[in-house]
């Protein structure tokens, strides 16, 4: 690593809301730093143009790029589920739009990693409006629910989108549509299945509306995603850029994308890996059934657009990335540390050979080289850079120890 001159291309968060603080420097664990700082009573965090270079790299080399991506798969995708919608019952136009929905999906997972403002939620992050939850509220999913609004048709309407629980709306739900076998989720005893509507639908039937309401799903993600790149093309990126606006400062934007860092922490390592290894959240050996993107069997290829997008932000591009600030503050030595843990959790998760929810069955050792590789950057995060940089760590994260 070139200590000496700014790093890499930077690019994506997610906020977690500007809480919690951090009451005392974690000790590192093998593979990072070698103990805690001597002095942090004396960390002031970087300041004036190393932190506006840093933000503006964020905002204008990684999260308007992103977004403009995203939303350009958004509209590829409303496209191929228009065409499926209009022909159902053809194989190819199903297989055209599960292409689109994986291309989107990519696009989306980098967002993932970038929820600083609007995309994040309103109840802990600053400037968030829940946008994201819209997209791809996962794991909040439920596919009886889809099938059961795949019987009542009320996707026709703009309401539905606007006022129905996110667990029936965005990619995870097109995912289902897209995906589903012929049979329903549902138990027995729900109505689509007492009543007798979801047979009277019939396989034709089914498929009609499936497409139909996968087709409408996608157009509100197209829209939605619009709206977020609007935001920040239309004053949003400079808001984060000088610490203004919902902003009382840079160093609490640049706590804002920090939080945002925070969702490999808790979603990629503890969520996508970890409940399904049976380390968090999981009450059997391991719990498959509960891995990301069952229906379309890629939840090994989202792990791996995380950890990248992580990166991307961590240090950089052609400017400022939070390494930089590090070496800044005369500590390259975590800056080294980080970019080893990565290294290691790259490798770990190019060497998984299938979907989680197969490999915690047929190669854990795989899956669980992956989780202990990522544990280690969620470490270092939370102890040393976080007290180097004068960041607060997210209260979701505050009392996680692993």
């Amino acid at each position: 690593m070139d200590t000496t001159a700014p790093r890499a291309q930077l690019a994506p968060f997610l906020s977690w809301g500007v809480l919690g603080t951090l009451g005392a420097v974690a000790w590192w664990a093998p593979g990072g730093c070698a103990g805690p700082l001597e002095d942090p009573g004396t960390a002031t965090g970087p300041a004036g143009d190393v932190l506006e270079a840093t933000l503006r790299g964020v905002a204008d080399e990684v999260v308007l790029p992103a977004l403009r991506v995203a939303a350009s798969e958004a509209d590829a995708l409303e496209a191929a589920t228009a065409a499926w919608a209009a022909n159902p019952t053809s194989t190819a136009e199903r297989a055209a739009a599960q292409d689109a929905w994986t291309e989107a999906m990519a696009s989306w997972q980098v967002v993932e990693v970038l929820q600083i403002g609007p995309a994040a939620p309103s109840l802990t992050a600053v400037g968030g409006e829940d946008v994201r939850d819209y997209v791809y509220s996962w794991p909040t999913i439920n596919p009886c629910r889809v099938d059961q609004e795949t019987v009542d048709e009320d996707y026709t309407t703009q309401a539905f989108f606007d006022d129905e629980r996110v667990n029936v709306l965005g990619l995870d739900a097109i995912e289902y549509l897209l995906w589903a076998p012929a049979e329903n989720a549902c138990p027995s005893q729900v109505d689509i299945n007492t009543s007798g509507s979801w047979d009277a639908l019939g396989d034709a039937g089914t498929e009609a509306n499936r497409a139909a309401y996968a087709a409408a799903a996608a157009a509100d993600v197209s829209g939605r995603i619009d709206g977020l790149l609007a935001t920040w093309e239309g004053g949003f990126a400079d808001q984060l850029a000088q610490g203004s606006g919902v902003y009382a400062s840079q160093q609490e934007a640049l706590n804002a994308v920090f939080d945002g860092l925070f969702y490999v922490e808790k979603m990629t390592k503890d969520r996508k890996l970890g409940t399904p290894v049976g380390d968090k959240d999981c009450s059997a050996d391991s719990c498959p059934e509960q891995a990301e993107a069952l229906p379309s069997g890629t939840s090994d290829r989202w792990l791996a657009v995380n950890i990248a997008t992580f990166r991307q932000v961590f240090e950089g591009g052609d400017g400022w990335g939070f390494d930089d600030l590090l070496v800044d503050q005369g500590h390259s030595d975590l800056a080294d540390a980080m970019a080893a843990d990565l290294d290691a959790t790259e490798a770990a998760l190019a060497a998984l050979s299938g979907p989680i929810d197969e490999l915690v069955v047929a190669a854990p050792a795989e899956a669980d080289e992956a989780h202990e590789a990522m544990k280690r950057v969620g470490a270092l995060l939370k102890g040393d850079v976080a007290t180097v940089l004068t960041l607060a760590i997210p209260a979701e994260a505050a009392g996680d120890n692993d």
